[in-house]
């Protein structure tokens, strides 16, 4: 769960009334579909239920007889506290979607035709007592007695989706709350982390003057940020955003060029997720998280409290935030292209001193050519081979990485740093080499032991 959706979940456990012990889970299974829970346009009530919670979700919680009523008052609490993003349809009007929904949601819940793989999957796992969130290595044996069933013992669970191409046997892959079916012949599993080259830094006072330091950018720009915003808050447009007469001002506190909206974007997206800025009634605030960024610059915040929101950052930008207004029908890119900076860092974790970027890379995508498309796999090769460098400029500049061998071309940075990156991430280059600086060691230690079952 994201800090922000994690803090708006404490906070409206708080506002409910008290008694409802199953609250926590519920809220929380619902807003995982949501990318910001605070932004609910027309139609998304809907959507949210028919389209993603009925035939992705088994009933655990009391979804069906009590889903309903905790979005609506859900609503009542954002509405109440001013949290309701400014882009949001009116409060009355979403909860007309949800009175529409009464009788609706809890048959489609029920309706095994509209269930995705895995609902289906998960449903079985219950029904044979094996809990999806529980023992790893349960899950795993489960998902590899299914796999070997024959075809037509398969079908009682998969029902319609046997008709999809290698449903009839292929291997059940189980990864947290996802079912992927993996087709025959491509590797069921990602290779596991190699070892760690090279000892892990334990000095948390010098990493922490580290990252005051050398991996201070990224805070940074949100200090700059959150002074920009000032004491009093600014108004903000009917989207939530910076409204288009400050952009300029804010581009220009931040030193990015004109069009250098990308990234002003990324970084408005990082601070709503951080605290470091706040929504509230049509108006941006600074929240609370900006006392600690600045207590990080100034080296005042206590080590283990720097440590944890510069790692924080780090994954942002690993694994970076769905953008505000991202094009309908590219989530499966995303979602395809998410695992290849983890991987690729997994690989340089492993290499002892400098490592050539571009051999590095081309080895983990022979190593994981199984899981390129059979078409066009060149090109989604570049593509990426393309996401690992821009996500390495951004550890760059946060200080994980240390990357030389490259060529300066100023008249080029301005139009790289206004899209969040740079010249050598833009195009391969020759030379170029990559090493984890310390506070980059202390990152993957902490991603490992975080990946631990």
């Amino acid at each position: 769960m994201s800090r922000m959706r994690q803090r708006i979940v404490d906070d409206f456990i708080a506002w409910a009334p008290a008694g409802d012990a199953g609250l926590r889970g519920r809220i929380s299974v619902l807003l995982r579909w949501r990318p910001d829970p605070t932004r609910w346009r027309s139609g998304e009530v809907h959507a949210l239920f028919m389209d993603s919670v009925a035939p992705g979700q088994v009933d655990a919680w009391q979804l069906s007889e009590r889903g309903l009523d905790t979005v609506r008052d859900f609503l009542r609490f954002l509405d109440d506290t001013g949290r309701l993003h400014p882009a949001s349809a009116r409060p009355a009007a979403l909860l007309k979607e949800l009175d529409r929904l009464t009788a609706k949601f809890p048959a489609a819940m029920a309706d095994t035709t509209r269930w995705d793989l895995t609902k289906r999957i998960f449903t079985a796992m219950l029904r044979d007592g094996v809990r999806p969130d529980g023992d790893p290595a349960e899950v795993d044996a489960w998902a590899a007695r299914f796999s070997a069933r024959e075809p037509e013992e398969r079908r009682e669970v998969l029902g319609t989706l046997m008709e999809q191409e290698g449903y009839a046997t292929g291997t059940v892959l189980v990864t947290g709350d996802q079912v992927t079916m993996v087709p025959p012949g491509r590797p069921a599993r990602t290779r596991p982390a190699p070892d760690r080259a090279g000892p892990v830094p334990t000095d948390d006072a010098a990493l922490a003057k580290a990252v005051s330091h050398d991996g201070a950018a990224r805070l940074r720009d949100l200090a700059t940020l959150a002074g920009w915003v000032g004491p009093e808050g600014r108004a903000v447009d009917g989207r939530g955003e910076v409204r288009k007469a400050d952009r300029p001002a804010l581009l220009a506190a931040l030193g990015l060029p004109a069009g250098g909206e990308p990234a002003m974007a990324k970084l408005w997206q990082t601070g709503l997720e951080f605290d470091v800025v706040q929504l509230r009634r049509g108006r941006v605030e600074r929240g609370p998280g900006a006392d600690l960024v600045d207590a990080v610059l100034d080296g005042t915040a206590p080590a283990p409290a720097a440590l944890e929101l510069w790692t924080g950052l780090a994954d942002v930008l690993i694994h970076p935030v769905t953008p505000l207004h991202a094009e309908k029908g590219t989530e499966p890119l995303r979602r395809w292209l998410a695992p290849w900076a983890p991987m690729f860092l997994d690989l340089l974790s492993a290499t002892t001193g400098p490592a050539d970027l571009q051999a590095l890379t081309d080895r983990l995508l022979d190593e994981e050519a199984g899981h390129l498309p059979r078409r066009e796999p060149e090109v989604y090769r570049r593509i990426a081979a393309t996401v690992i460098r821009n996500i390495l400029a951004t550890l760059a500049r946060h200080g994980a990485v240390a990357v030389t061998g490259f060529t300066a071309d100023p008249d080029r940075e301005a139009a790289a740093a206004a899209a969040d990156t740079t010249t050598w991430a833009m195009a391969p280059e020759p030379g170029v080499t990559v090493e984890l600086t310390d506070l980059g060691r202390h990152l993957m230690s902490v991603r490992s032991a975080a990946a631990a079952p």
